[in-house]
């Protein structure tokens, strides 16, 4: 198309200048026929030379370049020396000359004209010609490109010619902007909120970082996670919670547009300060942060925005959200640092309430390190068998006869020594350890309880503590039942504790394989009762057996009369439902006396024993003999009285 539009300039150029060539020497050939037969019709005129003036620059140019240097002004016009004798000229009008060349050369250059003309009208003709052979296959592709668009002729003009081309090649321009956008939405976004994807949205802020340092500015970033997002899913299925995550997306955009957070260059741009990073976690990210209560702003604003109801078709879905803030360079260093230290904030927002937000400190850095120490310890101490179980009796009130001893897991460190369980069981159950943790504890707990039971512990149980992830990964039963089978523990001798707020979540086939277990003669325990909010309505229909009621209601009901009556009257309701009742954390004689008061038939607790290791426990229990313990099939145990 350029070589074509060169080459018709090029000969349009030539020929003008052709052209106008021709009507010069024409004209100065007209001039020079007729300068004679001007002088003959027309006369001349004789003056002194005196009484010409020299004519000005234009007038003067225009003369030479028609061949006449030797014309003077007279009498204020041009006129042309014909002849010179002495002081005296003969001259002749400059312009009768020129009207009569014109005359002379009318007919010369109107067939000049004509043949001018006819030259561009075939030239124009060729050019056209040509030029439409060689667009043709250029339209016939453009028209094949817009159509695999799968856009109708409606939607464009036929490429036909140069105009129609044109106009095609716009709006093909156009389909293309079009989809180069909605590649790059594939390509760096989610596919289901639209949002940037984790990985371009790291690789954005840390840019942005960079310049940030640079200005020596500050900067936020929100870790957002959704609370409840789960019981969504398992309540209404992945298409609800999909679609409640397209809806906090799209009230994540609003946020950032009304707190002027975006990073949008136009409309079509992708929101680089805002991303998915997958699941039920967001992020989003503030430039220039000028005062850390800015992030905090954000963050209320976010919190108050997702706990508004989702409307799904005819259901209304509640949820809230756990945020955590990491400050740039305050609280790290890197994107990838910052994403870090903006969960460990968010993390601790969720153990402190969720539905809040909190910033990250020094402090929750050392315990970030803290946890990963321990977690990687954990690993090579569950393969090297650093941890061992204790063993703490429950005792009978009257008689101080063992009803069953409670096998609590403790950790021997070999640096750091014993690592105390509200520290490490905390972490196993975070990162799922507890399943193996789990595993070797119940075994041992029933083989050891197995050498006791056949040394005449007939009428005792052990008990074992059950996690909730335990209870989430693992088919109860079938766990159970094969841990008895190897050991050889008669499924009466044990006994599962299950934490109250289990029950809350707890499904029917939990219950199910719950009920199996009591038909084998495995007996269940609610323990910490009283802590988890559990509906009394609920109670009555649990697959349980004993209630053992949490030692905040024991320490308490000694100087608060309302806990006094709460404990009061959770003792007698679980003996009205024929509820075995145990009070843990006895520790001294004055609560010893009060739970007797209240109908309490067994406790546990320090002022009974501490957890005691398997070899102390059995020099206890066979002290009394072996012929009491084949009586009894159990031991006593009296409370330490006289040291508490």
């Amino acid at each position: 198309m350029a070589n074509i539009k060169t080459g018709t300039w090029k000969a349009n150029a030539l020929f003008m200048s052709v052209f106008l060539l021709l009507t010069y020497i024409l004209l100065l050939a007209s001039m020079a026929k007729n300068s004679a037969n001007v002088v003959n019709q027309n006369g001349f005129i004789t003056v002194d030379k005196a009484e010409l003036v020299t004519l000005g620059n234009l007038d003067k140019l225009i003369t030479t370049v028609l061949l006449n240097p030797q014309s003077y002004l007279y009498q204020d016009e041009i006129f042309i020396i014909s002849g010179q004798q002495h002081t005296q000229v003969n001259i002749h009008s400059f312009e009768e000359h020129i009207l009569a060349s014109f005359i002379d050369m009318a007919i010369p250059f109107a067939a000049l004209f004509i043949i001018a003309l006819t030259t561009v009208v075939i030239n124009s003709w060729y050019y056209r010609n040509k030029v439409s052979k060689e667009i043709a296959p250029l339209c016939r592709k453009v028209d094949c490109i817009i159509n695999s668009y799968n856009l109708t002729s409606d939607s464009h003009q036929s490429a036909a010619d140069l105009n129609a081309l044109n106009h095609s090649l716009d709006f093909l321009q156009q389909i293309s902007n079009e989809y180069q956008i909605k590649a790059e939405q594939h390509s760096f976004c989610d596919k289901l909120t639209k949002l940037v994807d984790r990985y371009h949205f790291l690789d954005h802020i840390n840019k942005q970082l960079i310049l940030t340092n640079e200005t020596g500015t500050k900067s936020g970033l929100l870790f957002i996670d959704l609370d409840g997002f789960k019981s969504v899913n398992d309540s209404y299925g992945h298409s609800f919670g999909d679609e409640v995550l397209i809806q906090v997306a799209e009230r994540l955009r609003s946020i950032v547009r009304r707190k002027n957070l975006s990073f949008k260059q136009d409309d079509n741009a992708l929101e680089y300060n805002l991303s998915r990073l997958g699941g039920d976690e967001f992020t989003l990210f503030i430039k220039d942060l000028e005062d850390p209560e800015h992030a905090i702003s954000v963050a209320i604003d976010i919190l108050q925005e997702l706990e508004r109801d989702f409307i799904l078709g005819n259901k209304t879905i509640k949820i809230s959200a756990s945020i955590g803030i990491a400050i740039y360079p305050d609280s790290a260093a890197t994107p990838y640092a910052l994403i870090q230290m903006a969960d460990v904030a968010m993390y601790r927002a969720k153990t402190e309430g969720r539905g809040v937000y909190r910033i990250y400190s020094a402090e929750m850095g050392a315990k970030l390190r803290r946890y990963h120490y321990l977690l990687d310890e954990m690993r090579q101490a569950i393969d090297s068998t650093n941890f061992f179980l204790t063993y703490q009796p429950v005792i009978d009130i009257d008689d101080f006869g063992i009803s069953y001893f409670e096998a609590l897991v403790r950790w021997q460190h070999p640096v750091e020594g014993t690592i105390a369980p509200d520290e490490f069981i905390p972490i196993a159950e975070d990162s799922n350890l507890i399943l193996d943790l789990g595993d070797w504890i119940l075994d041992e707990a029933c083989r050891q309880m197995a050498a006791w039971y056949n040394a005449g512990m007939k009428k005792v149980r052990i008990s074992v503590n059950v996690s909730p992830i335990q209870l989430k990964h693992k088919s109860l039963y079938d766990w159970i039942i094969k841990s008895l089978a190897k050991s050889g523990l008669p499924p009466h001798s044990l006994m599962l504790e299950i934490t109250e707020s289990c029950f809350i979540e707890a499904s029917d086939e939990l219950f199910n394989e719950l009920e199996k277990l009591r038909a084998d003669g495995v007996m269940i325990a609610i323990d910490d009762f009283g802590t988890g909010f559990s509906s009394l309505s609920v109670l009555a229909h649990l697959p349980v057996d004993v209630l053992k009621i949490d030692k905040l209601f024991v320490a308490e009901a000694i100087h608060n009369i309302k806990y006094k009556k709460i404990l009061h009257s959770i003792v007698d309701m679980a003996l009205k439902l024929e509820l075995k009742v145990v009070a843990e954390g006895i520790e001294n004689k004055e609560q010893l006396e009060l739970l007797k008061t209240l109908g309490v038939k067994h406790i546990q607790g320090y002022l009974i024993s501490r957890p005691q290791r398997s070899n102390y426990v059995g020099e206890k229990i066979f002290e009394q003999g072996i012929n009491h313990m084949a009586q009894t099939g159990t031991s006593r145990w009296p409370p330490q009285i006289n040291e508490a």
